[in-house]
């Protein structure tokens, strides 16, 4: 877990980072590592303004809170992120990109399958394109237990996939499409 810091128009205060890291620590227990967050606080006149970015395992999370106080503003932005984070584990739970018996079509023969020419099929989940160097790519692919990655090359501004090879090694598509 990597967690970041930043006091914009504030003097640091240890008391402070430590509040907030307790109350990340609790939410991201469920989370997949990686985990990386950034805490921002800012202070302008009267306004506090806490901002939290958290990524882990291709999700990025984010919110925003203002108050009188960078203590309320962190129990606000606590309660936000678990809401998002429970959201988020609901969603996965409805599509684990498996479909069950009862929603197959039901035949009843093998002569019916081959005649239905009906493709099927089930989304897996939604997936971003990143920027990183291949170097990066292969990485990320090597930490996680995908068999594949899809990600903008950073200097061609290009689509390309690193993908596990047979004999454990890497392979690369590039693909030569860009990216908007």
């Amino acid at each position: 877990m990597n967690i970041q810091v930043t006091f914009r128009h504030i003097p640091p205060s240890g008391a402070l980072k430590q509040y907030a890291e307790e109350k990340i620590t609790k939410l991201i227990k469920s989370l997949k590592e990686p985990i990386e967050v950034h805490i921002i606080f800012t202070q302008e006149k009267k306004n506090n303004t806490v901002e939290l970015t958290l990524k882990s395992a291709g999700k990025e999370l984010y919110a925003k809170e203002r108050g009188l106080d960078m203590y309320a503003a962190i129990d606000l932005i606590y309660d936000k992120l678990d809401k998002q984070i429970t959201k988020l584990k609901e969603k996965k739970k409805k599509h684990t990109g498996v479909a069950s018996m009862k929603h197959l079509p039901q035949t009843e023969s093998a002569e019916e399958d081959q005649d239905n020419d009906e493709v099927m099929v089930i989304p897996e989940k939604d997936y971003f394109v990143r920027p990183m160097t291949t170097e990066e790519a292969v990485l990320q692919l090597d930490i996680s237990e995908t068999p594949f990655l899809v990600y903008l090359d950073a200097g061609a501004e290009k689509v390309n996939v690193v993908f596990r090879r047979d004999d454990g090694h890497f392979g690369l598509i590039e693909t030569g499409a860009r990216y908007k």
